[in-house]
């Protein structure tokens, strides 16, 4: 499964094991159980796939990142790439390089 060309059967796979982490995230969250930066991280790195794929988000995969960017944007800063990833905080640094990628395909209109 390697940049655009993962085949259907395995994008479909990656979108529902992305919707199980993202529900299982909004129960933790719902619960008031911090989140396991691993968890966040395979939850970015399936919506990143789909992304590469063309594929859609499923609701609850777009709810979850949608509302930790609006954290992001609320705080008035997003933590630089490099700087996170030499701390460890793989989380971020996924979701970061992540969000860019998703404002450059905005910003291209598709």
């Amino acid at each position: 499964m390697t940049g655009s060309h993962a085949e259907p059967d395995k994008v479909a796979e990656v979108a529902r094991l992305a919707t199980a982490i993202a529900d299982r995230i909004l129960e933790q969250n719902a619960a008031g159980i911090t989140i396991p930066p691993e968890q966040f991280t395979m939850l970015v790195r399936a919506a990143r796939m789909l992304l590469d794929n063309g594929a859609p988000w499923p609701p609850s995969v777009e709810q979850v990142l949608m509302e930790v960017a609006r954290h992001i944007e609320q705080a008035g800063t997003a933590p630089d790439v490099a700087s996170v990833a030499s701390t460890g905080d793989d989380a971020v640094a996924h979701l970061t390089q992540f969000l860019g990628a998703v404002k450059r395909r905005e910003e291209l209109g598709n």
